[in-house]
């Protein structure tokens, strides 16, 4: 650039020189009005960038939130209630978390005017079970006079048996009876007789075939000669029956199950020679399948002769 005259450079045309470009700026830098705007302008940034930092806060806080119970719910189980208190019987509620559907409907709640009653440290009053009584079965006897005639085969259903008919130790039985009614080891002395006031028919027997009716039988005599019989029992309710006699003498007559404890007995007596015949029906029942066992014992003898019980017949049915 070519110089004045003075040495001084000429001036820019057009436009001011720098230092009076300076000045300016710096004088618009330092205008108050300029200065509010500039600082209006960063307060609304700031604004806008806390409230944009406040919302990212917010939702992070709020996934790490329920990123934890969803662990707390899949990974770690609640516990167990506690166990129900040994006194009370009161439940501790389950601590499940709010909202969740039980499988099965819950006990309804004692309503506040029905509270449960408290536990009574009182021993129990209540009687023990009462134990069921033991079957001894049952035997009963009934006495009855001597008809004038018997029709063995018709009333012994099961069986029966006449004694005497052919001698002293003959027996004629039913011979499809089945050795139900059984005498026991015959004692001696014993005689047969045919003094019965009853006559004695029958059919079908063994080893006589048939009868129209005999007064026959057999007796012992002394004290304490007695005969012995057996039938079967079970535990419905079955019938004996005994055509028996005595002579000058008292004669009793004892049953007792070969199971169980129940026994009967009855007596009979006549204190003269004659022949006095009685009747007793026997109704007996055991708690099992067993026997009836019976003796007709000669329990005193009166006078010098021959004072005895007798034994005719017997039927079952």
């Amino acid at each position: 650039m070519p110089s004045t005259g003075n040495g001084r450079f000429p001036a820019r045309r057009g436009g001011p020189d720098r230092r009076t470009a300076h000045i300016g700026l710096r004088r618009a830098a330092d205008s108050p009005e300029l200065e509010s705007r500039d600082r209006r302008g960063w307060n609304e940034l700031l604004s806008s960038g806390l409230v944009i930092l406040a919302g990212v806060i917010v939702v992070i806080g709020f996934g790490i939130v329920a990123s934890r119970a969803m662990r707390s719910d899949h990974g770690n189980p609640l516990p167990d209630p506690p166990p129900t208190a040994a006194l009370g019987g009161v439940s501790v509620p389950s601590a499940s978390p709010g909202g969740l559907i039980p499988l099965e409907p819950a006990s309804p709640s004692p309503t506040p005017s029905s509270p449960s009653p408290s536990p009574s440290l009182s021993p129990s009053t209540s009687p023990p079970p009462s134990k069921k009584p033991v079957d001894q079965g049952a035997i009963s006897i009934a006495a009855g006079g001597a008809p004038s005639t018997v029709d063995l085969t018709a009333e012994g259903k099961r069986d029966w048996v006449h004694w005497g008919e052919d001698g002293t130790f003959s027996l004629e039985r039913n011979k499809n009876g089945g050795f139900a009614i059984l005498e026991g080891t015959p004692t001696a002395p014993r005689f047969r007789h045919a003094l019965s006031p009853t006559r004695f028919a029958w059919t079908g027997g063994d080893p006589v075939d048939h009868s129209d009716g005999t007064p026959t039988g057999i007796r012992t005599c002394g004290a304490g000669n007695a005969f012995t019989l057996s039938a079967p029992a079970s535990t419905s309710s079955r019938t004996l029956r005994l055509y028996l006699g005595v002579v000058s003498a008292k004669g009793v007559l004892q049953a007792r199950l070969s199971a169980g404890t129940a026994t009967a007995s009855a007596t009979a007596e006549q204190r003269d020679g004659q022949f006095r015949g009685v009747v007793y029906t026997i109704t007996y029942r055991a708690p099992k399948a067993a026997k009836i066992n019976l003796t007709w014992t000669t329990a005193q003898a009166f006078g010098s002769g021959c004072g005895g019980v007798a034994l005719s017949a017997a039927t079952l049915f």
